[in-house]
């Protein structure tokens, strides 16, 4: 059992509000410190979108767009010629009539 001084527990008594005080504090910083922690995730998180590439799919339907908003106007977009080369080779690709995945089983 441990016993207490009179003494002791007086300067614990007249000390319980400063060591609340300095709890607070102590929890405001974490809190503070969590805050910016999210605020500068949030910053690079943003920064990693807007240097990733889009993807070809996007970009492919950004040119859809486009083209349909030509063909409204009449004028005419320019297809890169990556695009025109891999739509030659997609097109070439013969498909059967089976349902499911296609594998290919050549290499």
């Amino acid at each position: 059992m441990v016993v207490i001084d009179p003494v002791n527990m007086q300067n614990v008594v007249t000390r319980a509000p400063e060591v609340a005080r300095v709890q607070r504090v102590q929890e405001g910083a974490l809190s503070a410190q969590g805050q910016v922690f999210a605020q500068e995730l949030a910053r690079q998180a943003q920064q990693v979108e807007e240097t990733v590439a889009s993807p070809p799919q996007a970009q492919r339907s950004e040119l859809r767009e486009k083209r349909k908003k030509e063909r409204e106007k009449g004028t005419k977009t320019k297809v890169p010629s990556s695009w025109e080369a891999e739509a030659q080779t997609s097109g070439s690709r013969e498909v059967s009539g089976e349902l499911g995945h296609l594998i290919d089983t050549t290499a």
